[in-house]
């Protein structure tokens, strides 16, 4: 469910100022100098049920808002409980209502909940632009191959996207995802391993990408959705995305973690952003920087009874 962009890149040669119908200006120095400004493929009608939800949700912004907040919030990955050092966070998801069926990516992370996941905002929205129905998303952790994880697919009970989204999408293209997963009193992350996350990551950040892109130019890559494919290289940091140069993700890998300090062994690393899109004939995939308040809203709002605790 990969959002293309290529229909609608414009080549400007002066600094725009952004819009919410425009993503972001794009300027880096490796091979592309210049001015990139793109349009998002899509236009999202601010319905009555996600009015209702942002009029409920402000006094808890507020709250959040009021409190202080660390700028450096580092949550750590969690080593499953299960299998230790055999940990598979990242997998397939899956919006199948029947009649459509579209992929994107999404990973497990640490959380005191320990079910809940981490994808692109419009990975929960048709192409119209409405939420999918939560009994048409499924996420089969450890997906490859055309064959499901070794858990299956797990139902999706609850999602939070920020509101900012309705009004910015390209900036705010994240959300968060709970799973219906209980094996014997264990969480979802106590059998998968959980990346952990940061919101303090800079410019020129080592970073592991993956995804099940259907296309794009991942190395040693079937490009078939059906397989998870991986990208490593460095990331360019601008005021409100990641910039993944050299990087064509394609689409399935929508969602897809961005992560520092990635340990083959087990795994594991901090997610801290994911992928939104890509420029078509630029080379060039792009991320949302997460706000560290609207993230803690969406794990206030994902969490039952907003009793969450961060971390471990």
């Amino acid at each position: 469910m990969n959002k293309k962009f290529s229909h609608y890149l414009l080549i400007v040669l002066i600094t725009m100022i952004a819009t919410p119908s425009i993503a972001s200006v794009i300027s880096q120095s490796n091979n592309i100098s210049d001015i990139l400004a793109f349009r998002s493929s899509e236009r999202i009608n601010e319905t009555s049920r996600f009015k209702n939800k942002y009029k409920r949700s402000k006094k808890i912004k507020s709250r959040i808002e009021n409190k202080i907040y660390s700028r450096n919030e580092i949550v750590p990955p969690f080593d499953n409980e299960v299998n230790p050092n055999h940990n598979y966070p990242i997998g397939l998801f899956i919006a199948d209502n029947g009649s459509v069926k579209k992929i994107c990516t999404a990973s497990v992370i640490n959380s005191k909940n320990g079910n809940i996941g981490l994808t692109a905002a419009h990975c929960l929205l048709d192409d119209d632009g409405n939420p999918w129905n939560l009994s048409s998303l499924s996420f089969s952790p450890g997906y490859d191959n055309g064959t499901n994880g070794p858990l299956g697919a797990i139902p999706v009970v609850d999602t939070a996207m920020p509101h900012e989204y309705l009004i910015n999408p390209n900036k705010y293209d994240y959300a968060l995802v709970r799973f219906e997963f209980n094996q014997g009193g264990a969480t979802l992350q106590e059998y998968t391993g959980a990346l952990g996350w940061r919101f303090d990551i800079g410019n020129r950040e080592p970073t592991s990408v993956y995804g099940y892109p259907d296309n794009g130019n991942f190395e040693n890559c079937v490009h078939d959705g059906e397989h998870l494919c991986k990208w490593q290289g460095t990331t360019v940091k601008r005021e409100n995305i990641y910039i993944i140069v050299n990087l064509t993700a394609g689409s399935g890998a929508s969602g897809g973690p961005l992560i520092s300090q990635y340990d083959a062994k087990t795994n594991l690393g901090y997610a801290y952003a994911v992928i939104r899109g890509y420029l078509d004939g630029y080379n060039v995939s792009i991320g949302s920087i997460w706000d560290e308040i609207v993230f803690s809203d969406l794990l206030l709002r994902i969490t039952p009874k907003y009793n969450y605790v961060l971390g471990h």
